[in-house]
């Protein structure tokens, strides 16, 4: 009897013994899962810390380049604004430039309009940059 429970216990000592191994194997592959999981989130982290980068330098890229135009776009009415006053304070020079507009407002080039008018290249391109075709809101000849 003394044999059988010896078997018995030899048995119960080898179940015991490929339990713990299962058990053992099972734990060293949950605890590769959670390396791989965390190689994954360490990496999606980094990925995620670039984007935020590039989006922090597009956004500040962008903000200064709305505060760019916004000044462009200051500095352009306040030069239709004095071409305007001075078209319209009449003379010679009020004329001049009355006429250089209502020729940028057809379309005519920069060119044309310094020969015709008798005004300089330079004036003349500001003309048509502010009152060439679409640009203008109305003549200022009334």
């Amino acid at each position: 009897m003394a044999w059988l429970i010896a078997a018995v216990l030899v048995v119960a000592l080898a179940v015991a013994l490929v339990l713990a191994g299962y058990a053992l194997h099972r734990v060293r592959q949950a605890l590769e899962r959670v390396h791989q999981a965390e190689q994954r989130m360490e990496s999606i982290e980094a990925t995620t810390r670039q984007i935020l980068e590039h989006f922090r330098g597009l956004s500040a890229g962008a903000v200064g380049q709305g505060e760019h135009l916004a000044r462009l776009e200051q500095n352009l009415a306040r030069l239709r604004r004095r071409l305007d006053q001075v078209a319209a304070a009449g003379g010679t020079d009020g004329s001049r430039f009355n006429q250089a507009i209502r020729m940028a407002r057809k379309g005519a080039a920069a060119q044309e309009i310094a020969d015709t008018c008798e005004i300089s290249q330079v004036e003349a391109d500001l003309v048509v940059l502010l009152h060439g075709p679409g640009r203008g809101e109305g003549d200022p000849s009334g």
